[in-house]
């Protein structure tokens, strides 16, 4: 028994020194392999396009209503939800002031007309005359103008200084309301008008007083061609205000450019119509568009011209065929997202502005990935690429799809998918199991 015990030792002791070589033995492997890593160049893999991208429902065509001619609203033909059609009456503004103004245009270009032939025709004594004394009144405009341009613009750097210290005051926080700063803005533009009116009279009487002049001299010495040219000019230069009140006339009636629905309304009969302040909000959702945000490791796989399946959580069960018609080359401002639109049809009205769609790309456009086509490998008539992953290359078969000189689309599977570390030109040295190193 003693001697079995003797022996049991040693045993025991042999064990555990043969337990121990192996493992130093690795450890030594492990340092080999360190020491033998293939140093490569790699890439990252962008993100497939998901399948359900996100985003809001809103019209394709959406229209501010507005007037082109300050004036009193005599007649609002339209309510907040009223269908219109193209060409509809949506506000009627008071047309007097803009008839009266087509017919003093109008007087006044017959009567330059009527001069131009009697200067062709020669001046009488008693027509100098006249023209003498249209001379003097039309001095006497001119001066009456003159002045009230001065004062037009001493109320308007008034109304300017005061409406900057409203300004401030009010972005200072310092008690001014907004009904404050909205009463001096309006006087402000009051004044601001006034003040271009002024001009444009003073400017109509400067252009008066010279035309009389002129046509006192032409009666003076009689008609040249220049001094007909100039009463042409004239007779030109009222035509041309005949056709701006006219105009003025036809914009005070207010109709609707487009087919489609009346959703908000700011305007009542009686109030005052501003120029370029909106009337009117009018929308047409026959077709409506998607507004996504997708990443910038999404967005090269995102074409326009696409067609795309949308749905909508309020509608279950329901999905609208839709079409990618805009990619945005410029990111959204302070992200990596870019603006992408879709077209929906939506003649059946299902559709409402404001809802939350999904977007979701077809199966190819899903899965599909890009990378350099110099990290494909072909072997017998079968493609391949390397990842890294732990320090150790894999090879994955895959299939490619050419897009330019430069890139291959590759589709995407369990084996190989976005994020992944693809080899860059591999050589003969890489195969499946090489310890690598990534530069």
């Amino acid at each position: 028994m003693k001697n079995l015990k003797k022996w049991v030792v040693p045993a025991a002791l042999m064990l555990a020194v043969v337990s121990i070589v192996p493992g130093c033995g690795d450890k030594v492997t492990g340092a080999t392999n360190a020491a033998a890593a293939v140093s490569v160049k790699t890439i990252k893999l962008g993100q497939p396009v998901s399948a359900g991208l996100s985003g809001k429902i809103i019209p394709d065509q959406d229209i501010k209503v507005v007037s082109k001619v300050a004036g009193k609203v005599a007649q609002v033909n339209v309510q907040e939800g009223s269908k219109v059609k193209k060409g509809d009456l949506l506000v009627q503004i008071e047309t007097g002031d803009f008839t009266q103004q087509a017919k003093q245009a109008e007087s006044a270009l017959q009567a330059s007309q009527a001069k131009l032939v009697d200067t062709q025709q020669g001046a009488r004594k008693q027509e100098i005359d006249g023209l003498q004394s249209a001379v003097s009144a039309a001095q006497g405009a001119n001066q009456q103008a003159t002045a009230a341009v001065d004062q037009a613009k001493a109320a308007y750097d008034l109304a300017t200084s005061a409406y900057n210290r409203l300004r401030n005051a009010y972005d200072s926080n310092s008690g001014v309301t907004q009904e404050d700063l909205d009463k001096g803005t309006m006087e402000f533009e009051r004044a601001k008008a006034a003040y271009d009116q002024a001009q444009g009279a003073q400017k109509a009487s400067q252009a008066q007083l010279q035309g009389a002049e002129a046509k006192l001299q032409l009666a003076k010495i009689g008609a040249t061609d220049n001094t007909i040219k100039a009463l042409q000019a004239d007779v030109d230069r009222l035509q041309a205000g005949l056709d701006l009140a006219n105009s003025n006339l036809s914009n005070a009636t207010i109709t609707a450019p487009i087919d489609g629905v009346i959703v908000k309304k700011s305007i009542s009969e009686g109030e005052l119509a501003q120029p370029g302040v909106q009337l009117l909000s009018l929308v047409n959702m026959d077709q409506v568009q998607v507004e996504l945000s997708v990443e910038d490791s999404q967005i090269a796989q995102v074409k326009a011209g696409s067609q795309v399946d949308v749905t909508v959580q309020n509608l279950p069960g329901k999905t609208f065929k839709g079409e990618i018609s805009f990619v945005s080359p410029v990111s959204n401002t302070n992200s990596s997202t870019f603006p992408v639109k879709v077209k929906v049809d939506n003649k059946d009205g299902q559709l409402f502005a404001g809802m939350v769609a999904e977007v979701t790309m077809n199966a190819s456009q899903q899965s599909r990935l890009e990378v350099p086509a110099s990290a494909v490998m072909k072997k017998d008539q079968k493609e391949y690429v390397f990842v890294a992953d732990n320090g150790t290359a894999h090879r994955i078969e895959v299939t490619t799809e050419k897009k330019n000189e430069d890139w291959v689309y590759v589709q995407a599977n369990d084996k190989i998918k976005g994020s992944q570390q693809v080899i860059v030109n591999p050589t003969d040295q890489i195969a499946e199991g090489t310890t690598v190193k990534a530069e």
